[in-house]
């Protein structure tokens, strides 16, 4: 069985709704900020960083895109990603390559208080970039989703929906202005929501309605 460590509305919560959507046993460990923060944590996570995912045999993965790739190919049946080795499974790596290594730590910095900015003048700078270039991901999800309807590999759902959603609830300068920018994400999460699946989970996080979680 494995165990999610886990933090309302962070980046535990893509892996937390993939779980649930394959319906794969696991113990779901809630963790405060300080938790993870604490020396402890990182005998289960060495970069001290949510998601964790315990496996049966005593290893911890980390890094969320990892932990999407290790869960889908670990249970194909589930059939929460194209078929592993397909052209179609290629394209759906890249998508979820290119949220998790460009789009996620883009809009992290579009949150302000970095460490890289050594004045408020330069943390401004810095967040009105990150804006700027997150929304440039933005438009390429949202010209697929409008070429690949209704989800981002077309007819069927799957973990890259989920990972996209995640990073919407963080859209800034909030989710609703995401929203107005970019209508087929808005869709798309709208979608999400919808399933049944996950409105526990949601509700858990605290993001199964619009704005829930805090610009």
């Amino acid at each position: 069985m494995y165990k999610l460590y886990n933090v309302k509305a962070w980046g535990s919560i893509s892996i937390h709704c993939l779980l649930e959507e394959m319906e794969v046993p696991y113990t779901n460990i809630w963790m405060t900020a300080e938790q993870v923060r604490a020396p402890e944590f990182r005998e289960f996570s060495p970069l001290g960083m949510i998601p964790a995912l315990g496996l049966a045999d005593g290893r911890t993965l980390y890094e969320s895109a990892a932990i999407v790739s290790f869960l889908v190919a670990a249970h194909p049946d589930k059939q929460m990603s194209p078929q592993l080795g397909s052209e179609a499974y290629g394209d759906f790596m890249s998508l979820l390559h290119m949220m998790s290594t460009e789009l996620y730590p883009t809009i992290s910095l579009a949150f302000g208080g970095n460490a890289y900015a050594q004045t408020p003048e330069q943390d401004a700078f810095i967040v009105e970039t990150a804006e700027a270039r997150a929304d440039t991901y933005w438009k390429l999800l949202e010209k697929r989703l409008t070429k690949a309807t209704p989800w981002l590999m077309g007819r069927d759902f799957s973990a890259l929906d989920i990972y996209a959603f995640m990073l919407s609830i963080w859209g800034r300068p909030s989710e609703t202005a995401l929203h107005g920018k970019f209508p087929a994400i808005a869709k798309l999460a709208a979608s999400v929501r919808a399933r049944p699946k996950l409105k526990a989970v949601l509700e858990s996080h605290g993001v199964l309605e619009l704005g829930g979680y805090p610009a």
